[in-house]
């Protein structure tokens, strides 16, 4: 019970943290209107009442066996009241309405009751509106906050957690509903309290009204409750066997749909074979929930049911007494309207409470991702460009999650400033993954990363990571301006907002079309000068970076020059080629001022040429920076100050082009085999 208890107080802290004050004003209004049906009531039975006053009609067993005495077949019952029958009065009422109390005009009573009514009834319509609107507002900040929390710290993870099929699993049950749980959250959590606010005044209204009514809700609560909270729960769990399908649909779905995968889908004619394991996992991810469902609809039938018959009792016993003269008609009316309305909100509770029982099961997900432990984080400050002296992997080894065997294995490796060092070796020998290790997108499992001849894992990740400026081999295509693809390598200016503040400048808008939150980020100030010496000179680095990558002639020819936006994401973007695409890596990566460039086979998607020009003057690219290259073609390493080769995981080798061809070693014999090719 602890683990659940937890989990609601965490939900409610969500809901408060998205926005205080929509969550405030929703409290607010969610009491007014649970209580209003509690007025509306009293209202009613003082209605009702002042009618029968006005009209002269007066209830009671006797008038009722009287109007069917008359009846053919049927003996007349005695009057011991002398009030005559219901017809008969109806009768003299209809002959001569001028005997009635008011003399055919309203009493100013009942006008005041019916003002008060209709006040009731617009201030429950005018409250709704503004519950819908708060409601939703802030069910979007719900949800904009808990997609951050989960943004932020998938940025914190480790990158050993991206390779665990577990790990995304968990992730797809926590990220796949954010679209409307958090939205379903807040109306799930306004229903309950709206639910049992309104129950308990409903209870309150019927205190008087004997003990009958109040077990009857008990027999219903219990067993409508345990129904629904064991079929949400049941529902989850059928949605959670289904997540590894969901994924495997989603995957498919994105091969038939996807820009990267089209050209070989349509060439090779596989739509129709990935079409059918798309509909087959689709299949799969569907029926555990749809037979839940199904199980679920006998017992939801039976309380259906249960309830139904319990108001039908309650509609015997209430007439009774009436018919008795316990109660009034104004009473009768607004104990059946109660019951009624009570069953409704005792309905709203469990379906309220089932709903949070449902998220809650979501938000379990949800929190144990969130409590994923995040990489080794230390306080420290990671050296700056000009303290920086050394790098090293002491004895450092690393597995991958789910794999056999290390994939670096008792490595140990020093790289000092301004050095030029190569890593080589054959496919799956380790040498992404030792960059990787270098960059602590993974921990290793034992040794350590040493910078400056300390432990790395004493700086804060993010802090240390700025020592490093990377192309990796897979590198990513960003939908950006071309600019802003280059200013991504730089940490301290967001692309995405300088894209926004050009588009705007452009449209001349101003800052009423923003929240003061995305204004303060993205929109002109006063300092409007500085910012444009500031752009002015962000942008001369961004061309010094496209020169040195050789794409500058490129950029600068396209439509709007460095503005233009790449890929066909956007109206009038522009497709690049791969080795386009490629040299857009390198540049972001040289526009970053860190220390240490690591180059991950930069040049797999390059022409001869271009391959040439960075290898050839790679010291003036990397402008005096440690370089960290990784190449399969041997040619372009013969220049560095060192090489490493690897396989296996481990170092077999290490030292200058002219030594590792003198040891006759396994870099010989990889360097004769690839020259022999070119003969």
């Amino acid at each position: 019970m602890q683990p659940e208890k937890n989990t609601i107080r965490r939900a409610l802290g969500l809901l408060a943290e998205s926005s205080a004050k929509e969550t405030v004003i929703s409290v607010i209004i969610l009491i007014i209107r649970a209580l209003l049906p509690l007025v509306a009531l009293f209202l009613l039975r003082y209605f009702v009442d002042q009618v029968i006053d006005a009209t002269g009609l007066t209830p009671g067993m006797e008038t009722v066996s009287e109007t069917f005495s008359e009846a053919p077949g049927v003996e007349a019952v005695s009057d011991s009241d002398g009030l005559g029958t219901l017809a008969e009065t109806a009768a003299e009422a209809a002959a001569d309405t001028g005997n009635l109390p008011w003399s055919g005009s309203v009493p100013v009573s009942l006008i005041w009751l019916i003002a008060a009514v209709a006040i009731a009834l617009l201030a429950d319509d005018l409250l709704s509106y503004a519950g819908n609107y708060i409601t939703r507002r802030h069910s979007c900040l719900v949800e904009g906050h808990i997609s951050s929390l989960i943004h932020n710290h998938a940025g914190r993870l480790g990158l050993k957690y991206f390779e665990d099929p577990l790990f995304h699993d968990r992730l797809e049950r926590a990220a796949r509903d954010i679209s409307w749980r958090p939205a379903a959250l807040v109306s799930d959590f306004i229903l309950l309290m709206r639910g049992v606010i309104s129950f308990i005044a409903m209870i309150y209204v019927l205190r008087n009204f004997g003990l009958i009514p109040l077990l009857i809700m008990v027999v219903i609560f219990i067993p409508f409750l345990l129904v629904r909270a064991r079929n949400s729960s049941r529902l989850w769990e059928a949605r959670k066997r289904a997540t590894a399908d969901s994924r495997q649909a989603s995957y498919f779905s994105w091969l038939l749909t996807g820009e990267k995968p089209a050209r070989e889908v349509k060439l090779f004619d596989i739509g129709g074979y990935f079409d059918r394991l798309f509909r087959k996992h689709f299949r799969a991810s569907k029926e555990p929930e749809l037979e839940t469902v199904r199980k679920n609809i006998l017992p939801e039938s039976l309380a259906s049911l249960l309830k139904v018959l319990a108001f039908a009792g309650v509609l015997i016993y209430a007439t009774s007494r009436y018919l008795n003269s316990s109660i009034t008609a104004g009473e009768l009316a607004m104990y059946l309207v109660a019951f009624r309305q009570a069953l409704v909100y005792l309905r709203d509770t469990v379906t309220g409470y089932s709903g949070i029982n449902e998220n809650r099961l979501f938000l379990t997900d949800l929190f144990s991702f969130l409590d994923l432990r995040p990489e080794t984080e230390g306080d420290g400050e990671a050296p700056d460009h000009e303290s920086f002296r050394e790098i090293a992997a002491e004895k450092v080894t690393f597995t991958y999650p789910g794999a056999a065997r290390p994939a670096i294995q008792d490595v140990t490796v020093r790289i000092g400033r301004g050095e030029k060092v190569a890593i080589v070796g054959p496919n799956g020998s380790g040498k992404s993954t030792l960059v990787k290790l270098l960059c602590r997108l993974y921990e290793p499992d034992k040794g350590q990363i040493m910078i400056n001849g300390a432990d790395a894992s004493a700086i804060e990740p993010r802090s240390y990571r700025k020592l490093f400026s990377v192309v990796f081999q897979n590198f990513m295509l960003y939908y950006l301006s071309a600019g802003d693809n280059i200013r991504l390598g730089e940490s301290r200016q967001s692309a995405v907002e300088s894209q926004q503040f050009r588009s705007r400048v452009k449209e001349g808008s101003g800052m009423n079309n923003c929240s003061d939150e995305a204004g303060s980020a993205v929109m002109p100030t006063a300092s409007k000068a500085g910012k444009e010496t500031e752009e002015r000179g962000s942008m001369a680095d961004v061309q010094r970076a496209a020169a040195a990558a050789g794409i500058d002639r490129l950029l600068e020819a396209l439509p709007e020059g460095y503005d233009t936006m790449l890929g066909h994401h956007t109206e009038g973007g522009r497709e690049l080629s791969w080795g386009e695409w490629q040299k857009i890596a390198i540049a972001r990566a040289l526009y970053r001022k860190s220390p240490v460039l690591i180059l991950d086979e930069p040049s797999s998607s390059l022409d001869a040429d271009a391959e040439y020009e960075i290898f050839s003057d790679l010291s003036r690219i990397t402008g005096g920076r440690t370089c960290i290259f990784i190449s399969h073609r041997l040619s372009n390493v013969r220049d560095a100050d060192r090489i490493i080769v690897l396989d296996g995981g481990r170092i077999v080798e290490t030292g200058t082009h002219e030594e590792l061809m003198a040891a006759e070693g396994r870099y010989f014999t990889m360097f004769t085999r690839q020259k022999s090719m070119y003969r």
